[in-house]
Order: C-alpha cells, then structure tokens, then sequence
C-alpha cells in the first residue's frame, strides 16, 4: 500500500477552530503539535508529548479529526486521513465524538456561509465517518461497520484486550472503494505498556465455561480443548493449594513453576488453533479469554509470582502473576505512527523506556495563581482507614480543620473539593458536598470550577507494587525471578515488602515518588487552575506528614515542579484538635495518673464553651501551682497556644474558644 497521509495544514484547523478564545501558548501549542501529527514518521518511536493539563489537548484531538474527514475532494484530498483514538475513559470517548457545540460555534463563526454552502454537512459527515467501539452492540458487528469508518475510537482496555489478529483490523479501512490507512494513532491518558497480568481461581473457571459454551459442539476437536484445558486448570488449583501452605499463618508470595509441564496441553498446536478459529465466539462468552489464555500459556511455560494474600476468617484471595510486556502492540518501525498525550509522562515512570520519547511542554507554560500549604499529620492509609481511636481523632481534626477553612471564604470560592482514600468518602461526605477518592479524578472535568482542595493523604500503594511497575520498564529484573530457588524467592519478596531489601529500596522510593507526584498533579488540575485563562487564586491543602523523610522529598518535588511558575508554598502544623488528642495520649510519668499538661487539658473540657475563668480558676481546679504551669506553658506549645486562644481584651480574664 503506497503512502497515502493526508498533508493536513494549520490552515485546515484554524478553519475547524473559529472561536479563538485561547492564550499565545495554547495556540503555539495547537499549531506544533498538527505539525507533529502529520510529520512525525518516526515509527521506532512512540511520541510522548508531557504538556500541561487544561492545555486543551482533547480540543486539538477533535478539530485533528475534524481535518482528517475535511472536505476529501478539495483539489488534492482525494481521501480522508485514517486515525484511531484511544482512551481510557468512556465519559472521554463520548465527549471526543459530541458535535453539537463544535456546530454552534461553526454556526457563529460562518454566518448563512454555514447552511448555504454546505459547512452544515461537513459537520454531518463528520458523524457519520467515526465510530466508536463499545460494549453495548455486537464486537463483531462493529468491526464490519469500522472497514468504512476513517476514524476509529476505542477504549484503552479494549485496544490491549483484544487478539492480535483482530487488533490487526483497525489500521485500514475502506473509502470509496480504495484501501487506506489508519496509520495515526493517539492515545488521550497513558497506555498499558506493560501489565501485571492477573489470573485467579474466578478466571480460570470464566475459560473453562466459555470453551464448553463459546465452542460450538460441530467443532471437531472440541472434547479434546475442554477436557485438557480442565485438567490444567485443577493442576494450577493444586498448585494454588501446596504453595499457600508455605505460610498458613500469614501471606505468601513466590515465584513458582510446575516443570513436570511445559504447556497448556500436550497438543498446545492444536489447542490454540481451536481458539484461534474461534475466538469471536469464545469472546462473547468471556471478552478477555484470549488475553488469559496467553498469560496461561507463559505461567506454563516459565512460570509466574503466586500471591496469597490472607483476609479474615481464614479465607484467601490468591493468583497468579505474570509480566506481559505489549511492545508488539505499538508496531514499532512499521506503518503506522503512535502519539500519546499525557500531562505527566515526564513525570511517570512507566515511560522510561527506550521506544519512548517524551517532549516536554515547559515553553507552553504559564504561571500559576495558586498556594500549596501542607498541613503536618500522619495521613497513611494506615492510619486513616482502621477502627481504631486514632483514625477517628485524626478524621475528626482533618474535617474541623477544613470546616474552619469554609466559614473563612466567601463567595464562589468557598466550596472544597475532598480527596481521599475511597475507604473515607462516606465519612467525609458528613460534612462536605464534594467528596471524591484517589484513582477515580484523572481526567475528569467535573470540578474545573472550584478553587479549594483538600488532598487528605497521598494515593500511594504497596512496595511490591512499584517494583512491578520498575519491572515493566526493566523486564531483565522479572525474569531474574526465575534462577531462584523457592526459599530465596520467598526471602526476596518478604523483604521487597518491608523495604528491607537494599538492592531495590532506592528504587523503589523513587518510582513511589514519581508516581505520587504524578498522580497529585493530576487531581489538583481538576480545580480551575485547569481552565488556562484563569487568574482567580486557587488553594490547595496537602495532610501529609512532613516530618517524614519520604513526604518531606515529596513535598520538595512539588515545590520544584511548581515553584518556577509563581505557585506559593506553606506549612502548617497538625490542626490544634489533633494536637491536643496527643497530648492526652501520653504516658503520664511512672507513680501519676496524669501529666500536668493532660490535667489543663481535662479541667479546661469541663466548662462549657464561651465560660470565663481566670488563672486562680485554673490552678484551684487543677491542683498546680503557678510555677508548673508556667513550666508547662513554656515547655509545651499546644498548651501555650490553648491559652493564648482563650485570652480575652479584659486583662487576667479567658475565655473557652
């Protein structure tokens, strides 16, 4: 097939975009980037571009696709120029292919020029030249309909679901009887370069029925695929059940493999020519059942990390780990061209990887009215989500401290949005109208409006984690797993899970702070610091304790990261409710009931909010004497600062705040 890319110009998609409510940088942007789109041919590469969330990348994305579809019989555009989009939000999908502000604004732009000579059909055409593969209708259907489609858009989980041989389908398509390419590929948010491919008792038993159902009985050999694949899938169970036992009392991770087998079945050949032939019908039964079956096909063959996580009750949630490196899924050094649009690639360490090149987008950069204050508290999921005493007592001080924050604001601005841990959102929605969790804000625009956060802990996860993360990039490490023996693999993991393993712990600390960082990025440009035009303060509070050495890095990261665009900085101690609950929390010296600063603390709870008293009040009911409590005063801040709180403008008298 000869080369046939559609030389789309910058004045194509200034035609597409009439409304030019947009900063110099947004513009310059807009047009290095069409540049890029349609002169990049460097298809060793994938092409990372790390520019600013609130850019305006989906707007580029869909005046793009409206050049790519533009009038095809205008001198020399005899054809449309192929695309495919994906992402990883349907919500994104949907506003992508949403035509109906794009027509009035080519409505205002063009006058009666819009209905008289035809504009009104472009846009027409437009919706009738894309489509969108989703869930909802028959695969199989949809894949027939995409062959006369120019452009094609999926979700993330889709693109990397499906068999090559169907992936394979999307770069070309039909147009007037001319086969063309799709050879223009955008990824909107990060793809899989690389999964941790699970496979647990529940998915072994979704294959197992999906080959009794998906193969039709006039298969000729289909006795042969189910009875084998079930004897391999109770021998994985088997194997489930010997290596739990390696630790009954707690969890187990290890690298194991079965090398009595080297395959699925004796006749893997044959097994997978089955599937092969019939995986439409296997994929109705079970979308993901190619994908599971490869991933078995590699455990069998060289085994896979086995993790038995213990629950209460004695019950275990176990599987099966195995690294799929999806490289081949880019088609590096052919046809077709991959771009991935990413606010934070430069900042995540799954893109430190040599096919990738990442252009940063500092020159597009702008300052930023905004100020980071970091409110010093324990804030683990650790801490936060147990049962216990101090969970509460440190919930309670976040919610009181925000509280406060909302009675100080006025106006629009008054509003907070809440991160937290998904384990938290109902106890915060107590007290606050937007409530949202870690792993659920990326790439919503819902809270574009709002200027107060608070990011209440960081989405941080285990340490395991991570270095399967270093390993996506690093494959060499993963297959290390492999020369060990049982005994050291167990070791290994034991002390890659407590961060005692000095090899890996550095690391492993800056994976976890890239993505961290990262990932708070992307949910404070959820607030209106997205909107490139806003010049209203936006305020953010970070609950991390920063007396740790690990969110002490953190927090001088994101000073760094931000700094350079006129963002402020702030640190606050623990919120005084919090503090004092440590106070109280002591261990009072060996012979005594209470510290001296616990019995101020317990005598001042008595009176009633808005009492007066008087020094002479509170030495008679605590029983000090005025040197120990001027002891305690200059010895103990919290103390210090819950008087000074309660002195009034009359001289000698206080007041319970």
């Amino acid at each position: 097939m000869e080369e046939q890319r559609v030389d789309i110009t910058w004045k194509d998609f200034e035609t597409y975009l009439p409304q030019y409510d947009f900063d110099e940088q947004q513009m310059e942007f807009f047009k290095d980037t069409v540049d890029m789109l349609v002169h990049n041919r460097d298809t060793n590469k994938i092409t990372a571009l790390a520019m600013r969330c609130g850019i305006g990348k989906s707007t580029l994305i869909r005046i793009f696709m409206h050049c790519c579809l533009a009038d095809c019989n205008y001198e020399l555009r005899r054809h449309p120029q192929g695309m495919i989009v994906v992402t990883d939000i349907i919500k994104r999908l949907e506003s992508l292919t949403d035509m109906e502000q794009d027509k009035i604004d080519g409505e205002k732009y063009w006058g009666d020029f819009f209905k008289d000579f035809g504009i009104k059909g472009l846009y027409e055409e437009f919706e009738r030249s894309i489509i969108v593969l989703n869930s909802t209708e028959d695969f199989k259907d949809q894949l027939i309909r995409q062959k006369y489609k120019p452009i094609v858009l999926l979700s993330t989980q889709r693109y990397f679901m499906m068999s090559e041989a169907v992936r394979e389908q999307l770069f070309t398509f039909t147009h007037n009887g001319e086969n063309l390419k799709r050879d223009i590929v955008i990824f909107d948010e990060a793809p899989y370069f690389s999964e941790m491919a699970t496979i647990d008792s529940n998915n072994l038993t979704k294959i197992e029925a999906a080959l009794y159902e998906g193969l039709s009985n006039e298969v000729k050999d289909k006795a042969f695929a189910v009875r084998e694949y079930k004897v391999f899938k109770d021998r994985l169970l088997d194997l489930m059940d010997e290596k739990e036992k390696l630790n009954s009392e707690s969890n187990v991770i290890v690298y194991c493999q079965d090398k009595r087998y080297s395959g699925i079945t004796p006749n893997d050949e044959l097994f997978f020519k089955i599937l092969d032939e019939n995986s439409d019908s296997l994929t109705k039964q079970y979308p993901q059942i190619m994908r599971d079956i490869y991933c078995l096909k590699e455990i069998a063959e060289n085994g896979a990390v086995f993790d038995s996580v213990k629950k209460k009750y004695g019950n275990y949630e176990r599987s099966f780990l195995r690294l799929k490196d999806n490289k081949d899924c880019f088609y590096l050094g052919q046809d077709r061209k991959f771009f991935v649009f990413d606010a934070t690639a430069d900042l995540d360490p799954r893109y430190d990887l040599d096919y990738v090149d990442v252009v940063t987008g500092e020159k597009y950069n702008k300052d930023i009215n905004m100020e980071i204050s970091f409110v010093n508290m324990s804030t683990s999921k650790n801490v936060l989500c147990r049962k216990s005493k101090r969970a509460t007592q440190s919930i309670n001080a976040a919610a009181s401290y925000m509280k406060q924050k909302i009675k100080q604001a006025v106006g629009s601005h008054k509003d907070i949005l809440v991160a937290t841990y998904s384990d938290l959102v109902k106890r915060f929605e107590k007290d606050f109208e937007h409530v949202v969790y870690f792993g659920n804000i990326k790439g919503y625009n819902d809270y574009k409006d709002m200027y107060r956060m608070a990011h209440i802990g960081m989405n941080r996860f285990p340490n395991l984690a991570y270095y399967y993360m270093y390993c996506g990039c690093h494959p060499e490490e993963y297959d290390k797993l492999a020369e060990m023996s049982e005994e050291e693999s167990l070791h290994f993991f034991d002390q890659l899970s407590k961060n005692h393993n000095k090899e890996y712990e550095d690391i492993i600390t800056e994976v976890m702070l890239r993505c961290m960082l990262a990932d708070f990025e992307q949910n404070i440009f959820r607030l209106a610091i997205r909107n490139f035009k806003n010049t209203d303060k936006v305020r953010v509070w970070v609950f991390c304790n920063t007396d740790d050495v690990l969110y002490h890095e953190l927090a001088n990261r994101i000073e760094k990261r931000y700094g350079p665009y006129g963002v402020k900085f702030t640190y606050e101690d623990a919120p005084e409710e919090l503090q004092i609950e440590k106070v109280k929390d002591r261990k009072p010296p060996e012979g005594k009931n209470q510290t001296n600063a616990q019995k101020i603390i317990a005598w001042r709870e008595k009176l009633m909010p808005g009492t007066e008293y008087k020094v002479k009040d509170l030495l008679e009911g605590t029983g000090l004497s005025n040197n120990q409590f001027q002891k305690v005063k200059s010895k103990n801040s919290v103390i210090l600062n819950l008087i000074n709180n309660d002195k009034t403008s009359k001289k000698g008298f206080y007041k319970v705040s």
